[in-house]
């Protein structure tokens, strides 16, 4: 059996809602353009905002796109697998949902355009230069580098008013960026008087493995987390959320999404607006014919605050009011 069909296999019968489909539509046109999303994390709710504005500029999946999904269903270390299946379908385009696995794509071609959505791509080593990526990658970031962690650190000690102890939460496949941009944190951190370190969910991004981490962060005595953007977190966020519950810890998340379902604050960029502006990108490649490099990467500027009053009612904290002030907004 070859490989790209051992991973089709694993992804329909693993993945509810989000079936596999290494076929062609069967009314798909035939100057369908094919599509490869490479996506360790299977998010077919985040995707839709991609989709939904795909559609609008033309490019429906079965009509006059074809769409093969590579998901990782959570485990690092099939990453270097499913990035190598993708190649290997030959697609017009591939999708990479995460800088850990762009990096896993970057080496085996230099002729299929990649978009992906990374963290710092210059810092992550996918380009040189956000202007002119060079190269056959170009993507949408979804920090502008260090500084953002420390106003994360910065806003989750005004909301708790003391912090001396506080983690990182990261996937493995995420350690290496982390390792990249650690020291002005850390600096900036030390500055405050607070320790920080990462708390890493080794193996598979499962139950099992936050639950661990939650455990050690109890018994080390951390007072603060903030949740990293890793793919595989936003996927188990609704676990994360009911563990930081649990163990009564005040935690900063890099969206919205946390907060919605009972997160205590975000400071982060709009999710839907990434997928959106990928879709521009992906229509660009297959409708003009533009090459990466000449697209720039886009980074983003505007970010957004959203804090949840009742969280933090349960966890004995009250928002200050420079921050119910500076809030995009505040759930009650």
């Amino acid at each position: 059996m070859r490989r790209r069909e051992f991973i089709a296999g694993m992804a329909a019968t693993a993945t509810v809602g989000f079936p596999w489909s290494a076929c062609a539509q069967p009314n798909s046109s035939p100057t369908s353009k094919r599509i490869a999303i490479v996506d360790p994390a299977a998010r077919a709710e985040e995707l839709k905002a991609y989709f939904t504005e795909l559609s609008r500029l033309g490019h429906v999946e079965g009509r006059n796109l074809t769409v093969e999904r590579f998901l990782g269903l959570g485990l690092p270390e099939r990453q270097a697998e499913i990035a190598r299946a993708a190649v290997d379908s030959h697609p017009d385009l591939i999708v990479a949902i995460g800088g850990p696995v762009a990096r896993q794509l970057k080496p085996l071609t230099t002729i299929i355009p990649i978009i992906a959505i990374s963290g710092d791509p210059v810092v992550g080593k996918l380009v040189t230069n956000l202007a002119k990526p060079e190269g056959n990658i170009t993507g949408v970031s979804v920090d502008t580098g260090p500084g953002i962690y420390s106003k994360r650190l910065e806003v989750l000690r005004e909301t708790t008013r003391k912090l001396t102890n506080v983690r990182i939460l990261t996937p493995t496949s995420a350690v290496p960026f982390w390792e990249m941009i650690k020291a002005p944190i850390q600096e900036a951190a030390a500055q405050a008087g607070i320790a920080i370190s990462l708390a890493v969910v080794t193996g598979k991004a499962d139950q099992a493995g936050y639950e661990s981490v939650f455990d050690a962060m109890e018994k080390d005595q951390v007072d603060g987390l903030t949740v990293g953007e890793a793919s595989e977190n936003r996927a188990n966020r609704k676990l994360i959320v009911e563990l930081a519950a649990r163990h009564r810890l005040p935690a900063i998340y890099p969206y919205r999404v946390y907060v919605d379902i009972g997160g205590l604050l975000s400071y982060g960029i709009d999710l839907g607006d990434v997928y959106r502006r990928m879709a521009d990108m992906t229509v660009d490649v297959l409708l003009s014919g533009a090459k990466p490099a000449d697209i720039p990467y886009y980074q983003q500027t505007k970010f957004e605050l959203v804090l949840n009053q009742k969280t933090a009612r349960s966890l004995g904290l009250e928002f200050p009011p420079t921050l119910l002030t500076a809030a995009d907004e505040v759930i009650e």
